[in-house]
């Protein structure tokens, strides 16, 4: 079982990371799907994509095994962001080939993402960075890559509505493992804590209220 990760931030909150090694049937057997999200499995066609789908669902379910919560039953609200039935759980999810990862918090809404520097972000960061960010980043693959993913990992946590990356997520560029980031909002800025990791050669934050 390539649980490569499972650790716990603090008594409330722990994240893990999944290596993808299995089939698509060994991971589907593992997670124990109810039938709901099998019905959306078998509507992702790419092989890849499913099995990127599997791997943070792999990781949730051992986050969920370490809590002794065997439900493992995912709905998606009106703005496409999974949470459990019973809300037992704050939860995020992330994926790229070939890793999986999911992030847990008892009491309040988390974000995790899991990006791979790459040069598609030179040519997309003005659509993300704001002109200190871009200043900071310059053409710097791992920078632009942690601010991709840190953003991201917030754009998740609050819930992927009406935020846009680049105006509404501000991110204070690390000079360690944790970054200070907010979310303006109507003149209001709320502040959070991201921990940033570097695993092989992909880059994972974590987001939760600071």
């Amino acid at each position: 079982m390539p649980l490569v990760k499972l650790e716990k931030i603090n008594q409330n909150s722990s994240w893990a990371l999944w290596k993808i090694q299995e089939t698509a049937d060994l991971l589907t057997k593992y997670v124990h799907l109810p039938s709901d999200d099998l019905i959306e499995l078998r509507e992702i066609h790419h092989p890849r994509k499913k099995l990127e789908w599997l791997s943070s669902r792999a990781a949730l379910r051992a986050l969920l095994n370490a809590e002794d919560h065997p439900e493992f039953r995912l709905i998606k609200d009106d703005k496409g962001k999974p949470y459990l039935l019973n809300e037992t759980f704050h939860i995020s999810l992330a994926n790229s080939f070939p890793y999986g990862a999911a992030i847990i918090h008892r009491h309040h809404p988390v974000g995790i993402d899991i990006e791979k520097p790459s040069a598609k972000l030179l040519r997309v960061k003005h659509k993300f960075l704001n002109s200190t960010e871009a200043e900071e980043a310059c053409d710097d693959l791992d920078k632009l890559c942690i601010y991709w993913a840190a953003k991201e990992s917030l754009y998740k946590l609050y819930g992927r509505k009406q935020l846009s990356l680049k105006q509404n997520i501000g991110v204070d560029f690390p000079t360690n493992q944790s970054v200070s980031a907010s979310i303006l909002l109507n003149e209001q800025a709320t502040r959070f804590r991201l921990d940033t990791f570097r695993w092989d050669e992909f880059y994972i934050v974590l987001s939760h209220i600071d």
